[in-house]
């Protein structure tokens, strides 16, 4: 079995744009943030906010996870400073439907500590939604811990 993650080519950034727009609303809306007629031009707004440069913006790592050859999602990364060293934040983690419930999630997420070590970063953090209990226990069991709680009352 091979598993790996390599830099994102071109032709597959632009489906992972347009994709995680999609998903990334769709999560807001889910999640009450946002309403469903506004959260498209949302997500689009915050995409180009943070990737202005597309694939070739600074210190954002986009990437593929390859497995048998196979590419079966992609990894987004924010390597930046701090005065304690080098931190990352993962922006988004996917891995396609067929692919999931196969240890394929803790792979990735063990290649993406490598890939960090690799450029001496000191921290990965990430934001996870609250219903998605699936990446919670994941990234549980990866070690990570909780350092902020958003919490909501429905009055309605």
């Amino acid at each position: 079995m091979s598993f790996y993650i390599e830099n994102m080519k071109q032709h597959t950034f632009k489906a992972f744009y347009e994709e995680s727009i999609i998903e990334y609303a769709a999560e807001h809306v889910k999640s009450g943030n946002w309403e469903e007629e506004e959260s498209i031009e949302r997500a689009r707004t915050e995409f180009e906010k943070l990737l202005p440069e597309g694939i070739n913006t600074s210190n954002q790592y986009l990437l593929s996870v390859i497995y048998n050859n196979v590419d079966i999602g992609y990894i987004w990364l924010h390597i930046f400073d701090v005065k304690e060293g080098k931190k990352c934040f993962i922006y988004d983690i996917n891995i396609k439907d067929a692919y999931r419930g196969k240890g394929l999630g803790t792979k990735t997420m063990q290649c993406i500590e490598e890939y960090c070590k690799d450029k001496d970063v000191e921290s990965i953090g990430l934001h996870v939604f609250g219903h998605n209990k699936r990446a919670v226990s994941l990234y549980n069991k990866m070690g990570f811990e909780t350092t902020n709680y958003r919490m909501e009352k429905k009055m309605k």
